[in-house]
């Protein structure tokens, strides 16, 4: 067969170019008609409050939530779920970006609408997430290596086994509290998703091995006392007034309530400024522990919004429906109508080498 498809066709630069062409332009072409039935498939979907939903493909809008976050790699951020690429630049004329470091990483979250929460399993979903970080990083004149990447992206590159050698791109997109979110999905019986907190042996390449917690150091002043005496939990002040008694009995410390040495002290030590900046992060982390209460959610309820067996629609977007479908609308009729172009062009080129013979 390819002896035959040689005499008619010659092996040569423009032929594999419109061979490629060819394989492409169908590719987007069947790609974008994929796309329009989704478009439709979202249309004829009504919206759904969370109280009425029924089993089955729904489409709910709402705010993320949820009593477990984690932290986003690059900006520290808490979140649900988070998306982070690194691209490279290859040696060469052309210099064109290579992805060389893709994580996602997530946790089974709720979605809000006033009338209820319901449980997100992300997992497979189509993501169309807000960009909350890009930055680029170049090498510099007199010198080879990348000397202005922060700790966080070089900790994020050699996690991955990237050394910032060429210049780099770095884009990380993400789900955090409070943001507003477009889900379609299948609403289904719940197959035994829980929603845990998050562990950060998660990421590591292998299975560590558990680590006690640091013992909590409590810095005793001479002098005035802490300004913010809320830092201090109940038991922690308890072990700092047995300590300044001089009480060192463990069986006086288990009467108070205290594990014996699961608190070292630190005795006429400077007490830590608090800037303006740290009150800030604190009085954060205590808005959002006030806020994210486990006993606020049902950790394991009847039913959950996922990919469905059957049924392959999920998406999560955090933009509206109606944004959502029209970019829907425009992408798949470029690809539908650019896929066409590119086909004809390639047969076109093919026909014409044919001629040639």
């Amino acid at each position: 067969m390819t002896v035959c498809l040689s005499l008619f066709i010659p092996i040569n630069y423009l032929t594999i170019v419109s061979s490629v062409a060819i394989a492409g332009g169908l590719y987007f072409f069947f790609f974008g008609f994929h796309l329009l039935a989704r478009k439709r498939l979202l249309l004829t979907t009504p919206t759904s409050k969370i109280r009425s939903a029924a089993l089955g493909l729904v489409e709910v809008s709402g705010v993320a939530s949820g009593p477990y976050t984690m932290s986003a790699p690059i900006t520290a951020k808490p979140c649900f779920l988070y998306q982070t690429t690194a691209w490279q630049q290859r040696e060469g004329k052309k210099q064109e970006w290579e992805k060389v470091a893709d994580e996602t990483l997530h946790l089974p979250f709720f979605i809000d609408d006033s009338t209820g929460q319901l449980l997100i399993e992300p997992l497979g979903a189509d993501l169309d997430l807000h960009c909350n970080f890009r930055e680029e990083y170049g090498a510099s004149f007199f010198s080879s290596s990348l000397d202005d990447v922060p700790p966080r992206v070089s900790v994020f590159l050699s996690r991955h086994g990237v050394v910032p050698a060429r210049r780099l791109r770095i884009e990380e997109h993400s789900i955090e509290p409070e943001d507003a979110l477009f889900i379609a999905g299948t609403l289904t019986e719940n197959p035994g998703v829980q929603v845990r907190p998050f562990s950060p042996r998660n990421l590591a390449p292998g299975n560590c091995s558990e680590r006690l917690p640091a013992p909590q150091i409590i810095r005793l002043a001479t002098g005035a006392a802490p300004s913010i005496s809320q830092d201090m939990s109940q038991q922690s002040k308890i072990a700092a007034a047995l300590t300044r008694a001089g009480i060192t009995k463990p069986e006086a410390w288990s009467a108070a309530g205290v594990p014996y040495h699961s608190v070292a002290v630190e005795e006429n030590a400077p007490p830590e400024p608090v800037s303006a900046h740290n009150g800030e992060r604190l009085h954060e982390e205590r808005l959002h522990e006030n806020q994210l209460k486990p006993s606020d959610f049902n950790l394991t309820p009847p039913v959950v919004l996922m990919k469905g067996a059957n049924d392959r629609t999920f998406v999560i977007s955090f933009r509206s429906q109606k944004e959502f479908v029209s970019a829907l609308a425009w992408k798949s009729a470029a690809m539908v109508w650019g896929g066409a172009a590119i086909t004809l062009l390639g047969l076109y080129m093919l026909l014409a080498q044919m001629e040639l013979l």
